[in-house]
């Protein structure tokens, strides 16, 4: 929403990157992608639980 990417097909997410004019801008959608991930990495390893509570439990 904040890099305004447009994805023109409905499939395809990362091999989509090898077809020219389907992603505008290119830079916003990779940056876009790398941040959802950062994120969903950084919220599951909070969210886990470390493997000695899991024996006690």
């Amino acid at each position: 929403m904040i890099f305004v990417a447009m994805l023109m097909a409905s499939h395809g997410r990362m091999f989509v990157l090898l077809i020219s004019g389907t992603i505008s801008p290119v830079t916003g959608y990779i940056t876009a992608i790398a941040a959802g991930t950062l994120l969903l990495c950084v919220l599951y390893s909070l969210l886990k639980r470390p493997d000695a509570e899991k024996a006690l439990a």
